[in-house]
Formats: C-alpha cells, sequence, structure tokens
C-alpha cells in the first residue's frame, strides 16, 4: 500500500529534518542499553598501566588533533576569502549568500556543541574510574553521583569541526548534486576521523562523536529550511551551459 501523497510530499520536503528525529531514540538506546562505547575504546586502554598509551602521542596530538582542527579552520578561512572576493569579481557575487550560508552553518552547528559539552555532566573516558579516572561511568541519561564534579566532555567537540564540512553538502544540494554528495561524504568521514582520533587518545567514547554528527546535521538542516543557502528564483534558473549539472538535466 502506497503512502498518501500529501506525507509522501511532507517526507521529500523534511527529510532532513525528519531523519535524524527518527534516528534519535535509535541512537540513544543502542548506546544506553549496551556496552558499545566500553567495547570501541577498550582496545586503546592499557590495564597494566591504568590509562591509554596513545594519550601523549605526538602524532595523534600534532596531526590529528591541531592539524585537522587547522585544516578545518582554513576551509572556513578560504570561504571568508572566497566572500571577500565577491566584492572584486562578479561571478563570484553571486555565490556570496551561499558562501556566507556555509560560514554561517559551520560557525552555528560547532558553537551548539561548545555549549552543550560546556554543561554537559559527561565524562571523557581518561577521567572515568575504570579507566583509570576518578568518575564513575555514566550513561547520558543519568546523572553523575553526588560529589563528582562535571566531566564537560560530550559532545564530541574535535569531531563537530569534521562533521562541520557538511555544510557544503546542503549549500550545493540544489545546484551541484554530485558535488554535494561528494561533500557530505568528505563532511562524515572528517567528523569520524577527528572522532576515532580523540578515542585512540582516550579523549571521547564513540557516542560522543556520533550524537555530535547528529546535532551537526539537525543544526544545519533546520537552518536549510528556514534560512535557505540560496534563494527560491536562484533554484529555477536552470543549470550554467556546459556544467555536469546541465548535462544531467
Amino acid at each position: 500500500m502506497l503512502p498518501p501523497p500529501f506525507a509522501t510530499a511532507a517526507w521529500h520536503r523534511y527529510w532532513r529534518i525528519l531523519l535524524p528525529l527518527l534516528l534519535a531514540p535509535f541512537i540513544a538506546a543502542l548506546f544506553e542499553f549496551t556496552t558499545l562505547d566500553q567495547a570501541l575504546i577498550a582496545p586503546f586502554y592499557d590495564a597494566h598501566a591504568h590509562g591509554f598509551p596513545l594519550r601523549d602521542s605526538a602524532l595523534l596530538q600534532n596531526l590529528m588533533h591541531f592539524g585537522l582542527k587547522l585544516a578545518v579552520v582554513m576551509v572556513a578561512a578560504g570561504v571568508g576569502g572566497a566572500v571577500l572576493l565577491g566584492f572584486i569579481l562578479p561571478q563570484w557575487g553571486r555565490e556570496r549568500r551561499r558562501l556566507l550560508w556555509i560560514l554561517a552553518a559551520m560557525a552555528l552547528s560547532t558553537t551548539l556543541v561548545s555549549m552543550l559539552k560546556t554543561g554537559s555532566a559527561m565524562h571523557c573516558p581518561w577521567d572515568v574510574a575504570e579507566y583509570g579516572g576518578y568518575a564513575p561511568f555514566h550513561h547520558l541519561f543519568e546523572r553523575p553521583p553526588a560529589g563528582i564534579a562535571p566531566g564537560h566532555c560530550f559532545p564530541g567537540g574535535h569531531a563537530s569541526g569534521g562533521f562541520s564540512l557538511m555544510a557544503f553538502y546542503f549549500a550545493w544540494r540544489d545546484r551541484h548534486t554530485g558535488r554535494a554528495r561528494m561533500a557530505l561524504a568528505a563532511g562524515w568521514a572528517m567528523g569520524m576521523l577527528m572522532g576515532w582520533s580523540q578515542m585512540m587518545r582516550g579523549a571521547h567514547f564513540m557516542s560522543h562523536n556520533i550524537w555530535s554528527a547528529w546535532l551537526v546535521w539537525t543544526a544545519m538542516a533546520l537552518q536549510y529550511h528556514f534560512f535557505p543557502p540560496v534563494s527560491l528564483a536562484a533554484v529555477m534558473q536552470p543549470p550554467l551551459p556546459g556544467s555536469r549539472d546541465a548535462a544531467a538535466a
């Protein structure tokens, strides 16, 4: 039995918002009622040394933490430079709204993650007692015992920088679908790479990174719906002659 036409139309228009809302209970249940977080962090913990051997790794600190964060900042700076270039070159000026949307999406989504992290009670793995720390392990919807200071370690802030590159997907999807899909894959891969490197150091559980991706996507989907990166008139314009999108049309 096919869904009613109005339901199909609503899903087509709002799926970017509805999908994370539908997935949220499953993500929560996955990490609340299983030991997946502990299983994924276990290979990086040394029980004999009571710590994470790679915590102070020069490779993970300098390249995977500082280096990848700098790479994301440089991408944002490049977009900002393109915005300024639009005041000089007319062809870049036509993209100013889209570029500003990307900057806003990257800034707002990562700021949201940082704000939630500041108010979070969850601890990093290296602060959890079973991994050589001081605090008992507790799930997202559990409160830490009295006398235990908040951990401020959820969601994954470092991973959110990589996930913020998904802004290019939303900015391009109405005009350059192939480019948008590549941007989506690159943003997801970058976020997971940055998040996984922090897991290797004992700085985050996998759930911290997955919820970070969820928050970044949801924030961008809402921004896309209420403040689209291009005007409706621009979306209705035909693709530029000679472009891949024109060939596919």
